[in-house]
């Protein structure tokens, strides 16, 4: 159950500092893992929040058998100024940036919507959720780009229809990027970039829909604790590095193979013609059945003036 209070228990030292940093009176929306702190007019959102949070880890745990230890603090801020003075040890980040995580202290610093237009704090929440469950359980060993960012999306449920016409382009255009590419880091040029998130987001999706979601869960773990990121992909699956990227490949084409043709700007083009040549001919078609109506609508009238005509002649002559 969520409840709203006066921040009066315990906290470790660098959350009160930098509470004290924000507001002169911090409250916080709480669950059993996890405090929001907030200031007062931020309480429905705080809630929310926390809500999330605590579902979030839950469904981490029943799908991936995933258990992050220690409560999840959560900072929310208002304004620029008060994000950046949020972030432990005065680290700078971004200042595009609509959320941070810090595994270390198991905190992260959110913008409202106030402080991030165009964004969700929900959205943005989920993400920084599944970057500090890796980092913490990745204490010994560093998290594969492609595992950390697609883990993100998928937590997030980020559908995005512009990422599947992105991978649709890789595609048809022969761009993917090699999966070994994705371990550290991911490429500056636009469209690599936008393509690497979306490789990531379908790797994750492909490996949890081909071997389940434990496999998943326990590829993480074991990669977490040091284990080659090649060996453990090659227990799980069956297949070396080189033969499982095939299997990816084969796997995104059926997927996306209707996909890119219906959404392609040539694609679209020739079904635009089609329409518009089935449109004629329709058109057409409904012309040549009214002409046919009316002529035979013609044919029956003259046919029984005809017979109107030969009646009348007969009555006149009966008597004759």
């Amino acid at each position: 159950m969520t409840t709203c209070r006066v921040l009066n228990t315990p906290l470790p030292r660098l959350l009160i500092l930098l509470v004290l940093l924000l507001v002169v009176a911090p409250v916080e929306a709480a669950t059993d893992r996890v405090e929001v702190v907030h200031q007062p007019g931020q309480a429905d959102l705080a809630e929310t929040l926390a809500r999330q949070t605590e579902k979030a880890l839950s469904r981490l745990e029943a799908e991936f058998g995933l258990k992050p230890e220690g409560r999840v603090s959560i900072i929310l801020t208002s304004s620029q100024s008060e994000f950046m003075r949020a972030q432990p040890r005065g680290a700078p980040v971004p200042e595009w940036a609509a959320g941070t995580a810090w595994p270390e202290f198991n905190l992260i610093v959110l913008k409202t919507r106030q402080a991030a237009a165009g964004t969700s704090p929900e959205k943005v929440l989920l993400h920084e959720l599944a970057h500090l469950v890796l980092g913490r359980l990745f204490q010994t060993a560093a998290v594969p780009t492609w595992l950390n960012e697609g883990l993100a999306m998928h937590l997030a449920d980020d559908w995005d229809p512009g990422r599947q016409l992105i991978m649709a382009r890789a595609l048809a255009s022969e761009r993917l990027i090699p999966l070994s590419n994705l371990v550290e880091g991911f490429p500056e040029e636009r469209f690599e970039a936008a393509t690497a998130y979306a490789e990531s987001y379908y790797l994750v999706a492909f490996l949890k829909d081909r071997y389940g979601p434990e496999a998943m869960g326990r590829l993480i773990r074991h990669i977490g604790l040091g284990a080659s990121p090649r060996h453990v992909l090659l227990q799980i699956t069956g297949w070396p590095a080189d033969r499982l990227e095939e299997e990816f490949n084969k796997w995104l084409r059926r997927r996306f193979s209707v996909f890119w043709i219906v959404t392609n700007p040539e694609s679209l083009w020739l079904l635009a013609a089609l329409l518009l040549l089935a449109a004629v001919w329709i058109k057409r078609r409904a012309a040549r059945r009214r002409l046919a109506d009316w002529e035979a609508a013609d044919e029956a009238e003259k046919d029984s003036g005809r017979s109107g005509r030969i009646g009348r002649q007969d009555r006149t002559q009966g008597p004759l």
